[in-house]
């Protein structure tokens, strides 16, 4: 931790938001008991916290996986606020180094500093070399630039006194600042700092052995489905984290909702191919360590990869197809009927040799 020197604003809210809010929470349930309507407010907003950093600061900002409308993009600058994780700008422009120099020396949270550096230690301290903002395109965004301009009062307004408010409508304006407010903080902000701790630490490498992030859904359910860590950094600009449709990221469900009410577009999507070919590249590299050969490794990857191509182009085919057959059912709709059956006879063996390829991988990979 050479030139390196304490960040005195940030270590202190870091360490004295918690400690108060430890104090201040049995004097509010000595007071005035669990106030549901209280409490309800507090996970509600807690969720809409963590939004604003998984949707906003993240995967809008900082890699551009998608398109929002400025009222969308009002909110989550707003929300994001509200976690006390700094602004937009800053959060973007550190999170990009991390996904230039992951692992690095220039890595703002490198894992190989220790878990607590990673979690957020470095927080503590100002980094003396490099405190330049790596985000210029963000830097012309006016919004942005407001709410990095006027962070502080932006945050304490959305973070503390919004909170207070609400408490005080409801009963109490302790519970509101105390329990939405520093309870909420604290509890968000460490959600938040395990993507950059544990999903470098535990979990599976699923798509790239070389980096150190790893998918773990323990923290996909603490933070809206940034957990599958691994993907992220092999495929940073996909708008989704988990990509099977059982992995839990409530984000990528709010952005196909946003993008289905017309106030999200330009969503970013990786081809199933594409991902297909570096999960087998890592798994290749896996039991090549275990003696298994290179060569028919490498076969086996390519007749997999064949198969799924050849399923992907007798679907848009099939498809097309049956546009096709719409407008022109009239005219021949037995020859068109046939070819639509022998499509689907195609794609069928398509999919079983695909199925096939990926079921002798799999005892492959059994067998390490």
């Amino acid at each position: 931790m050479t030139n390196k020197r304490i960040e005195w604003p940030v270590a202190l809210f870091l360490v004295l938001n918690p400690l108060i809010t430890l104090i201040l929470a049995p004097i509010y349930f000595y007071n005035f008991g669990f106030q549901w309507d209280i409490l309800l407010f507090a996970l509600v907003f807690a969720a809409a916290t963590n939004l604003g950093i998984t949707a906003g600061y993240h995967r809008l900002f900082s890699h551009k996986s998608y398109d929002a409308h400025p009222i969308v993009k009002a909110l989550f600058l707003l929300i994001g606020a509200s976690a006390f994780q700094g602004s937009a700008l800053k959060w973007s422009s550190d999170h990009r180094r991390h996904h230039t120099h992951i692992d690095g020396e220039k890595d703002p949270y490198n894992i190989n500093e220790g878990f607590w550096y990673a979690h957020m230690g470095w927080m503590f301290f100002k980094d003396s070399v490099d405190q330049k903002i790596h985000a210029p395109d963000l830097e012309k965004d006016w919004m942005v630039k407001f709410q990095n301009d006027h962070y502080v009062p932006i945050a304490i307004l959305t973070g503390f006194i919004f909170p207070m408010l609400v408490g005080w409508a409801m009963g109490s304006w302790l519970g509101g600042l105390v329990i939405a407010g520093g309870l909420r903080i604290a509890l968000t902000q460490q959600s938040t700092f395990f993507i950059n701790s544990l999903c470098h630490t535990l979990g599976k490498q699923t798509y790239s052995k070389e980096i150190s992030a790893r998918d773990s859904w323990f923290v996909a359910i603490l933070t809206h489905g940034e957990g599958y860590h691994n993907f992220h950094h092999k495929f940073q600009i996909d708008y989704r984290n988990g990509i099977k449709w059982y992995h839990w990221d409530p984000t990528k469900w709010v952005i196909r909702t946003l993008s289905a009410m017309g106030l999200a577009t330009k969503l970013r999507q990786i081809s199933n191919v594409e991902i297909l070919k570096a999960r087998l590249q890592a798994e290749a590299a896996e039991l090549t360590k275990h003696g298994f050969a290179e060569e028919k490794l490498a076969q086996m990857k390519e007749k997999i990869l064949e198969a799924q191509n050849r399923m992907k182009k007798l679907r848009e085919d099939y498809e097309q197809f049956k546009v096709d057959a719409v407008r022109k059912r009239e005219e021949l709709k037995e020859a068109y009927d046939h070819k639509l059956e022998e499509l689907r006879r195609d794609m069928e063996i398509a999919r079983l040799e695909f199925q096939m390829g990926m079921k002798q991988w799999r005892v492959y990979l059994r067998s390490v």
